[in-house]
C-alpha cells in the first residue's frame, strides 16, 4: 500500500515508531538535510514540530538511531563537507528538544557511519560501521570496522555519567562491513536474547549475505546456517522485527553474470537496487517465502538507502533512492511512503450498543489499527435449538445502524443467481453480534459475541449522547432523553460496574449496582463509589456506566458506555469516545 509522503527526496535518513507515530530524521540528496518529519499512521497526517536545544548543526546522515520510551538517540553519521561524527544526542519527543549526550570516554568509539546502533532493554550496541584511517579532511582513506561497543543510556549513580565499553566477544567475528543492518529478537534483554547482522558492504566493495548472530548471554558470534533459500547479499537495505521474524526489503545487490557455468560479481559499478522482501524467523532459523502480490505498479520501486519502521504489524517504507544511473553521477530520490501488511487483524473487542428502537440496533466497535473492514455477523437468540449466524454488512468505518442482516446463513453458500433477501429485525428480540476485522491478509478471527435488545412498542428507547467529565467530587454524567421516548420520562436510572471476584471480563456477567435514580438527565457519581469500580480491560482501561430511562410501561434498554481512565495523569479523565 502506498501512501503520500511529504518528506523530501532523500536517503540514508533513518527512521523509529513511537506509538502510533513514525518519527524521520535526516538524509541527503545534494547535501545533508537536517529536517525533521512526523507522521501519524491512525490520522494519516505528516506534521513538522518546531524542534529547540542543541540540535545537530546542518544535520546527519547514514548515522545510528535507536528509541526509548519516548526518547530518540542518534549517534555518528555522516556531517556537511563529507566529515563523520562520533557524537551522541538525544530529542525528547515530548517536547520536541534536543540535548547533546555528554559522554565521558566519547573518542573510545572513532568517527563513523553506516554503522549499527540497536538498543536492547537500556543498553546500546554499536558494531562496525566505515571510517577513516587518518584524521585529516583532506585526505580520506576508507577503514571498515567490525568492532563492537556499549553503552548503558540509563547510568546508575554510582557510574557517574555515560561511557562506552569495548566488548570482545568470543568466536570469528564478522568481517569489517559498513551499511549492513542489526536487529534484536523480541525478548532480548542485557543478560539473554541475541542480536542478529544481516548483509552489508566489505572492504573489498563486495555486497555481503552472510547472517550472524551475537549471543547476549554468552557473549560469543555464531555464524547462521539458516534453512531455506536465503535473499541476494545486499547492503544499504533495512530490517525490522515483527514479532519472532526479521523483514529486510530492499537495498543494492550486485548485478549477476554467468559465465563459464559460475557466478560472476562484477566490479563496484555494476550493481543495481531491489525491492525484494525476505523474512527470516529467528524462532525456527528459517528464511520464509513472502509473496506479495500485485501488479509492478502497486509495489514500491526498487530503492536503496531507505529508511522504515513498524506499527503495529505494517512494516513502513519511506524514501530512499534508485540508484539507477549512478555509473552516471545521476540518481533518483523518492517522495514516497508504503506499507507492508504483514499479518491478519487482530481480534477485535465486542461490539457495543449505542441506542436501540424497536426496529434497529445502532452499534459501533473500538477500530483495530490494521483493519481495511469489519465483517459483521449477527444471531438471533430465539427459542429455537439452531442459532445461526447471518451476514450483515462490510463495513468501512467502526459504526452501524442494523435494521436488517442476508435471510441465509453464513455458513450456506450464496447462489450468484439469486437476489440477497433481507430479514428485518423484530422488536423486543434480543440479537447477538459478532466481528472480524479484514486486511490485506484476509480476515481475522471473530470477536466474543455481544447481545443486545431491540425496544418493545411503548417502552421508552435508550438515553444517547452520554457525556462524561471529572469534578474533585466525583464523575459528572448527563445525557440526552432517549429519541423515541413513548411517552414522558418520569426517571432516569444510573448503574455502576463493580468489582466482583466472580466475575469475568463478559460486560453480560459483570456486577452492577444502581448509584443514581432521579428526573433529571445528569448526575454525579461519588468518588466513594467510584473506588469500588470494576475497571474493564479490554481496550484502554474504562469505567463502565449504565443508563436507562422510564416511561409510563416501564424501563426501556440502557445505554453502556465506557469512561476511559488516563493512566498517565489521574488529575484530568476525558470523557469516554466510545459507547457500548
Amino acid at each position: 500500500r502506498v501512501r503520500e509522503a511529504v518528506v523530501s527526496t532523500q536517503s540514508t535518513g533513518r527512521a523509529v515508531a513511537i506509538e502510533n507515530k513514525i518519527i524521520v530524521l535526516g538524509g541527503g540528496n545534494e547535501g545533508i538535510v537536517d529536517e525533521l518529519h512526523v507522521y501519524n499512521t491512525k490520522a494519516n497526517e505528516w506534521s513538522e514540530p518546531h524542534v529547540s536545544g542543541q540540535v545537530p548543526e546542518n544535520g546527519v546522515a547514514a548515522f545510528g538511531i535507536a528509541v526509548q520510551g519516548h526518547n530518540i538517540y542518534i549517534h555518528g553519521g555522516m556531517m556537511e563537507y563529507c566529515e563523520y561524527s562520533n557524537e551522541m544526542f538525544m530529542l525528547n519527543t515530548h517536547s520536541w528538544e534536543w540535548s547533546h549526550v555528554n559522554i565521558t570516554n566519547k573518542d573510545m568509539v572513532s568517527p563513523r557511519l553506516g554503522h549499527s546502533f540497536t538498543l536492547v532493554g537500556s543498553t546500546v550496541y554499536v558494531f562496525g560501521g566505515l571510517g577513516c584511517e587518518v584524521d585529516d579532511q583532506n585526505q580520506f582513506i576508507p577503514r571498515y570496522l567490525n568492532d563492537i561497543y556499549t553503552i548503558d543510556i540509563n547510568p546508575s549513580e554510582e557510574q557517574q555519567g555515560l561511557s562506552w565499553s569495548r566488548e570482545d566477544p568470543a568466536g570469528d567475528a564478522p568481517c569489517p562491513r559498513e551499511s549492513h543492518t542489526c536487529v534484536c529478537t523480541k525478548d532480548a534483554n542485557e543478560k539473554s536474547g541475541a542480536l542478529y547482522i544481516f548483509g552489508g558492504m566489505s572492504s573489498k566493495a563486495e555486497r555481503m549475505g552472510d547472517l550472524w548472530r551475537l549471543d547476549l548471554a554468552k557473549m560469543i558470534w555464531i555464524p547462521v546456517i539458516a534453512i531455506g533459500l536465503p535473499p541476494l547479499p545486499r547492503s544499504l537495505h533495512t530490517a525490522n522485527v515483527i514479532g519472532n521474524k526479521m523483514y529486510i526489503f530492499g537495498g543494492w545487490v550486485a548485478i549477476n553474470q554467468k559465465a563459464k557455468n559460475k557466478t560472476v560479481f562484477l566490479p563496484e559499478k555494476e550493481y543495481k537496487c531491489t525491492n525484494s522482501t525476505a523474512c527470516f524467523n529467528m524462532d525456527t532459523i528459517t528464511w520464509e517465502p513472502v509473496y506479495t502480490e500485485g501488479f509492478e505498479d502497486a509495489l514500491p520501486r526498487s530503492r536503496a538507502g531507505h529508511a522504515s519502521a513498524v506499527v503495529n504489524s505494517r512494516l513502513y517504507i519511506i524514501s530512499g533512492r534508485d540508484g539507477y544511473h549512478r555509473a552516471y553521477n545521476n540518481q533518483t530520490c523518492f517522495k514516497d511512503m508504503w506499507f507492508l501488511e504483514t499479518d491478519k487483524p487482530p481480534v477485535p473487542n465486542r461490539v457495543q450498543l449505542i441506542r436501540a428502537s424497536t426496529s434497529t440496533l445502532e452499534i459501533c466497535w473500538i477500530p483495530v489499527a490494521t483493519a481495511d473492514a469489519y465483517l459483521l455477523q449477527i444471531q438471533r437468540l430465539d427459542n429455537s435449538d439452531v442459532h445461526e449466524w447471518y451476514d450483515v454488512a462490510v463495513v468501512k468505518g467502526n459504526s452501524l445502524v442494523v435494521s436488517h442482516h442476508h435471510s441465509k446463513p453464513s455458513s450456506e453458500e450464496l447462489d450468484e443467481n439469486k437476489p440477497i433477501e433481507r430479514l428485518e429485525l423484530s422488536p423486543g428480540t434480543t440479537y447477538r453480534f459478532r466481528i472480524a476485522a479484514i486486511n490485506a491478509c484476509g480476515r481475522g478471527d471473530f470477536s466474543e459475541p455481544a447481545a443486545f435488545k431491540t425496544c418493545v412498542p411503548g417502552f421508552p428507547g435508550a438515553p444517547s449522547s452520554i457525556r462524561i467529565s471529572k469534578g474533585n467530587d466525583g464523575a459528572h454524567l448527563a445525557w440526552d432523553p432517549p429519541a423515541n421516548s413513548n411517552g414522558n420520562i418520569s426517571e432516569y436510572s444510573v448503574y455502576l460496574a463493580i468489582k466482583n471476584s466472580q466475575s469475568t471480563e463478559s460486560p453480560s456477567s459483570l456486577a452492577f449496582v444502581l448509584v443514581y435514580r432521579g428526573d433529571s438527565p445528569s448526575c454525579t457519581v461519588k468518588t466513594t463509589s467510584l473506588q469500588n469500580a470494576h475497571v474493564d480491560q479490554t481496550n484502554k482501561p474504562a469505567i463502565i456506566f449504565r443508563i436507562a430511562a422510564k416511561n409510563e410501561k416501564g424501563y426501556g434498554p440502557a445505554t453502556q458506555v465506557r469512561w476511559l481512565q488516563d493512566t498517565k495523569t489521574s488529575s484530568n479523565k476525558r470523557p469516554v469516545d466510545k459507547m457500548s
